[in-house]
């Protein structure tokens, strides 16, 4: 009985274990090896009792009915077998009780050969353990197996995926290369030790959708130059996104060409749409692009020109899809007027003229072509390369700080006046050009390209007090009666200048009169009694800003005799 149990063995897992006895060695029982690539053979050993005296020391032996013929021994390495010397060698370790083998460029005349190892052979002898018990036989293959490829994540082009591809092996000292036929991200290589012996080398990698249909190979070469490569054909879903309109600005001005962008976004070249627009009449431009990545579009621009009659309607883009899928999108048409299709029309002069401290009145008639809306504002604004700043309005808010407090309208909006009067001039004033507005909706309602208000504004001069104008009626003749006139022109009926005649003694007759629009004059007319000795006239002019001038006349008194 204790014969049959000192040498009853049983496998598990590969392995052989001893029932009775001190010793074991853990490796497979078989095991194959690729045609001129390296094998190793996984081997560990251990024990209760009886220890070796070297751990380290591991020789390989060829199973054989008699004798012991060498396939590795370090310490007499010249006598190893010629089908093995110089291909052979062991990993050992004093502490990890270790004694795997690695054969170099495998052949066929390793095929079906057993081969077993001997810890310190000088020191455990077969009546501690019968290492023969326990051997490996090899099985050479002239071909590999080929890879394995699983692909993990949802197929949807744009999307990315992760593709794994492993090869089994039994060369885990020099382990075989994977590589794609297609361009991949975030590699990363595994390599795992299999509870039968072999080895997995497992390469992944992030592949990004790009198209609905790819074919991914991988392919494994081993030492030695043996390839094998296996193919999936990966299928993805393609994706359509929704329609999109964009323009430069969320208003369209009046008469202007304005670019309206559709674009039609999908991840598969053979999903190309094609666009229309429901203002068909106008030139547009569609075109095909490619993007970063699985991502296209077909983007169609449209020169759009709105008119007035255009406002509150809709733009709509429309996409018909190869599958017959369609598409719409739209946006709601905001129209700024032109300031060239206003319905009413004004006329002012192109300058006017006023005295620094005096007031002016810049003359202003508007009408309407159509029926006069009720509720009409005035408003006055400074003409300028950038912005309009308010020169007056009628709540008097935002007006410009040099026109703050002096402007007001002359004239009745009832009676289509729009008149524009500013007290108080001084150089600040000078060369400003003004121009009104007159219209139910403000002025930012409307736009301006292509008009401009330059031609239509007024411009302010300052001047001077000018000398007056004098002159004689009648001749002067001693004992009769004469007239000498002085008169004006100003630009202030509310506050005109003062006139005064000195030199002669007489009666004075004033007269205000319009001579055109914003342009009155005024005359001082003298009648007096003349005599010899009088010599000379003179009129003094005083405007309400403190500004004075005068003028002198020369009497030529005739005698009767």
């Amino acid at each position: 009985t204790s014969i049959i149990l000192t040498y009853n063995y049983f496998s598990l897992a590969g392995c052989l274990y001893s029932a009775t006895q001190a010793w074991r060695v853990d490796m497979p029982r078989n095991i194959k090896g690729l045609l001129n690539s390296c094998l190793v053979i996984p081997c560990s050993f251990d024990y209760n009792r009886y220890p070796p005296k070297r751990a380290d020391r591991v020789v390989w032996y060829q199973y054989v009915s008699r004798g012991y013929p060498l396939v590795y021994d370090n310490w007499y390495p010249g006598d190893v077998i010629s089908m093995y010397r110089g291909r052979t060698y062991v990993y050992t370790s004093t502490y990890k009780k270790s004694c795997t083998l690695e054969i170099e460029r495998v052949n066929w005349n390793d095929h079906r050969q057993k081969l077993y190892p001997w810890v310190d052979p000088e020191n455990v002898g077969s009546s501690t353990y019968a290492f023969y018990d326990t051997t490996v036989t090899i099985e050479v293959i002239g071909q590999p197996q080929r890879p394995q490829i699983m692909i993990f994540g949802e197929r949807k082009v744009g999307n990315s995926v992760t593709v794994q591809c492993s090869a089994q092996h039994t060369c885990s000292t020099r382990p075989p290369t994977l590589s794609f036929n297609i361009a991949m991200k975030n590699k990363k290589v595994i390599h795992t030790q299999l509870s039968d012996g072999t080895s997995k080398t497992t390469l992944t990698a992030t592949l990004d959708l790009e198209t609905d249909l790819q074919v991914v190979k991988c392919t494994v070469e081993h030492p030695g130059g043996k390839t094998a490569t296996t193919s999936e054909t990966l299928t993805a879903q393609c994706s359509i996104l929704p329609l999109s309109i964009s323009s430069l600005s969320t208003e369209y001005l009046e008469g202007v060409a304005s670019q309206v962008t559709c674009e039609a976004s999908y991840t598969c070249s053979n999903n190309a749409p094609v666009l229309t627009w429901n203002y068909a009449n106008m030139p547009v431009n569609t075109r095909d692009i490619k993007s970063s990545g699985s991502s296209r579009k077909t983007v169609s621009t449209l020169a759009f020109t709105a008119s007035a009659k255009d406002n509150g309607n809709y733009l709509t883009c429309s996409a018909r899809f190869p599958g017959g899928q369609t598409q719409q999108k739209s946006t709601t048409i905001w129209v700024k007027r032109n300031m060239l299709n206003l319905d009413w029309s004004f006329t002012t002069p192109g300058s006017v003229t006023g005295m620094k401290g005096s007031c002016v009145i810049i003359p202003c008639k508007f009408s309407y072509s159509k029926t006069q809306p009720s509720g009409l504002q005035v408003v006055w604004y400074l003409y300028q390369s950038n912005g309009r700043p308010d020169v007056f309005n009628q709540k008097q808010s935002n007006i410009l700080s040099r026109y703050n407090g002096i402007t007001h309208l002359s004239g009745s909006v009832s009676d289509s006046n729009c008149s524009l009067k500013i007290d108080r001039l001084d150089m600040s004033h000078n060369e400003d050009k003004l121009y009104p507005w007159v219209d139910i909706n403000p002025i930012t309602s409307y736009h301006s390209q292509g008009h401009s208000f330059l031609d239509k504004s007024t411009k302010i001069f300052i001047d001077h007090a000018q000398e007056p104008q004098m002159s004689i009626i009648d001749a002067p003749r001693v004992g009769n009666q004469s007239k000498v006139t002085c008169k004006v022109q100003h630009t202030c009926s509310s506050a005109p200048p003062v006139l005064a005649l000195s030199g002669i003694p007489g009666a004075d007759r004033t007269v205000d009169s319009l001579l055109s629009d914003g342009i009155w004059e005024r005359t001082i007319e003298r009648t007096w009694n003349v005599e010899e000795d009088h010599k000379k006239v003179e009129c003094n002019v005083k405007y309400p800003g403190g500004q004075s001038a005068k003028s002198e006349l020369l009497l030529q008194v005739e005698c009767e005799y």
